[in-house]
């Protein structure tokens, strides 16, 4: 049975509830291995010019990690060349690396660009929440435009600097309800599912 959209309903929830319990276990092991890679090592920064850079996907490095295209697993893909998924963010502190952050993108190799060398709140969102809690007190919550550019910049710094883990999933609802059941299994501080 499928929604309008022919959208497959999970058919198992307590199925999606072992799966969510099995990645977060072995997110948390993966994370605190030491060739887990940083989130700048996934990507690699080439100046163009004196004020304007680009910021590339380290293919060899996503593919090595078994972190290979895989949007031809949904035909509303605009690329074959994405990956859709969770991601994982871990922080280290005190020795060891706590997940801190799940996210969930039809483009994470885009999302997770975006999170290191987002120019914008909106676009490093992570980086955004955690210059916020530091800086400021959520002050900037209702004027997020103009929020101070040194303080994301350095904040994008220190995501640029958690290690990441990934993981494909091809199926909407699941991915969906993988984010909420993961972020809960392991109480990542920075998600939110607060709605309007």
């Amino acid at each position: 049975m499928s929604n309008t959209w022919n959208q497959a309903y999970p058919t198992k929830i307590d199925f999606l509830l072992n799966r969510a319990e099995a990645i977060a276990l072995e997110a948390k092991q993966k994370l605190n291995e030491s060739d887990t890679p940083l989130l700048k090592d996934l990507f690699s920064e080439k100046q163009i010019t004196n004020s304007k850079s680009q910021v590339i996907r380290n293919l060899k490095e996503f593919n090595n990690r078994g972190y290979i295209p895989n949007s031809y697993l949904t035909k509303k893909a605009k690329s074959k060349n994405e990956f859709m998924g969770l991601y994982i963010i871990g922080e280290k502190m005190n020795g060891e690396v706590i997940p801190i952050y799940i996210g969930i993108s039809r483009t994470v190799y885009r999302r997770l660009r975006q999170h290191g060398w987002g120019k914008e709140h909106n676009q490093c969102t992570l980086a955004y929440l955690i210059a916020n809690e530091e800086k400021h007190e959520s002050k900037w919550a209702n004027k997020r435009s103009l929020f101070p550019k040194t303080d994301l910049i350095e904040a994008r710094d220190k995501v640029q600097n958690f290690r990441v883990v990934l993981y494909s999933v091809e199926n909407d609802y699941d991915l969906y309800f993988l984010e909420v059941a993961i972020a809960g299994i392991l109480k990542t501080k920075w998600n939110s599912f607060k709605t309007h």
